[in-house]
């Protein structure tokens, strides 16, 4: 063993400049890969071509500050099983898409709670110090209030797509699950999800304020002027204790 040892020494000093200068050589391209790969939209947009969730995403306030993986973080694996399921399997688009596509509550608060658990989600252009300035949601009053209260609607993304929504029928969109299950916390899905939000936009609708707010729909004032009219405002003010924090 010592003497093979011995003999393979000289084969190693020899070699060992050309391997250094591959090391380093493909440090610097290797990183540009990962970092496409990673921090980049562009990698991803380049096969999943979705016609109004790349226009959603790019035009809402998400596309100059975030990238897929900020919301679509998931570990390797997944990326394997799912080329997997695109060989093998071939769905197509629409008419296979059979669940609302669902961003968890951890993802989210990355960037829109004071102090969130865990930040390490976030790839895209934003430093920490831009992710600190950006509004936190625990901090304004409405959103703070719905933060702390329960709901026994199940989650959107449980919610069984329809024939008219697999095909992006807006009409059909307007109608939200209102199937029940056990008590839980509301989170940010809640309003800014389902089908009523689909192709990246996020923005809370009338639709889904009714969903849970269901008496209050009927009435005039709801039918002229909508929800946010009123209470857009109240979701956007600032608590003051919290804000001097």
């Amino acid at each position: 063993m010592i003497k093979w040892a011995r003999s393979l020494k000289p084969l190693l000093i020899f070699l060992l400049p050309s391997i250094l200068a591959g090391v380093l050589l493909g440090a610097y391209p290797g990183y540009k890969i990962y970092e496409f790969v990673w921090k980049d939209a562009g990698f991803c947009i380049s096969c999943h071509v979705h016609d109004y969730a790349n226009v959603g995403w790019a035009d809402s306030v998400h596309g100059t500050t975030t990238t897929c993986h900020d919301c679509h973080h998931q570990p390797l694996r997944a990326y394997i099983k799912e080329a997997f399921i695109m060989v093998v399997k071939q769905p197509k688009f629409p008419k296979d898409l059979h669940h609302t596509p669902y961003v968890p509550q951890n993802l989210c608060a990355a960037c829109h709670l004071t102090n969130p658990h865990d930040r390490s989600t976030i790839t895209g252009p934003m430093t920490a110090g831009e992710v600190d300035k950006i509004p936190k949601v625990d901090q304004s009053y409405l959103h703070d209030f719905h933060l702390k209260k329960k709901t026994d609607f199940k989650l959107l993304n449980n919610f069984e797509l329809s024939e008219g929504e697999r095909n992006a029928n807006p009409e059909a969109a307007k109608v939200l699950s209102q199937e029940k299950g056990p008590e839980r916390p509301i989170v940010c899905a809640d309003c800014h999800g389902g089908p009523s939000n689909r192709g990246h936009n996020f923005g809370a609708v009338d639709t889904s304020c009714i969903r849970c707010h269901q008496p209050t729909q009927h009435t005039r004032m709801i039918k002229n002027f909508g929800c946010r009219t009123c209470h857009f405002q109240d979701f956007l003010t600032p608590i003051p204790h919290k804000r001097a924090q």
